[in-house]
């Protein structure tokens, strides 16, 4: 059970929740896109050229900044247990995030609703920056969240039945939530704190942009 959740909180780390919400657009509706299928969507430089910058921005550079400060000795532990360990961590990636959401808002060729996920994402983290100064907040569930919130609006704008996309974030959020308390990571309340933050901050981000 121990590594089935350890497994569970690496596959839906909230760096990697971004790109998934990216991959799952582009391959629900590949039309928003300008392709036929997720296929020519990859056979584009342009588009590869940007899934390779969000994957640079998003979680290569957060992680490097991340074991460089372990490195440094400024946090004692990569999994930052700790919440004033956050604190460096959370500026970091929420400065990245900012980035991200300007070139993606200000790049007129790509579809609404990367603008509502990166904003989404970037108003969730910082939101969540502002708990952490006070409470401890799981940041695994904040990113289920927004992807959950995600997932619901990809369905609308599919032209297949993928309704099933939706009640498997629901489920993996559930099982990412059950795996973050069975390994002491966080307490409940802590849990569904961060589930809330993220779906309120992508619906904050959808009201802006409809």
């Amino acid at each position: 059970m121990k590594k089935t959740a350890q497994i569970l909180s690496l596959i839906f780390h909230p760096l990697f929740i971004l790109i998934y919400s990216f991959l799952l657009l582009s391959w629900s509706n590949p039309f928003l896109f300008g392709v036929s299928s997720i296929s020519r969507f990859f056979e584009m430089d342009s588009y590869l050229l940007l899934i390779i910058w969000l994957f640079i921005f998003t979680v290569m550079v957060p992680i490097l900044s991340i074991f460089m400060m372990k490195g440094l000795g400024l946090i004692s532990s990569i999994h930052l247990h700790e919440k004033s360990e956050r604190i460096g961590p959370f500026i970091i990636v929420g400065m990245l995030y900012l980035v991200v959401f300007f070139n993606i808002n200000n790049n007129p060729i790509l579809p609404n609703d990367m603008r509502i996920f990166s904003l989404g994402s970037t108003i969730g983290l910082f939101t969540a920056f502002f708990i952490n100064l006070f409470k401890k907040i799981s940041i695994h569930m904040v990113g289920m969240g927004g992807l959950t919130v995600i997932s619901f609006l990809i369905i609308q704008k599919s032209f297949a039945d993928n309704e099933y996309i939706f009640a498997l974030s629901v489920i993996s959020s559930g099982m990412v939530g059950t795996s973050r308390i069975y390994l002491d990571a966080h307490e409940p309340e802590e849990v569904y704190m961060g589930f809330l933050v993220g779906m309120s901050s992508m619906f904050i981000s959808l009201s802006i942009f409809s």
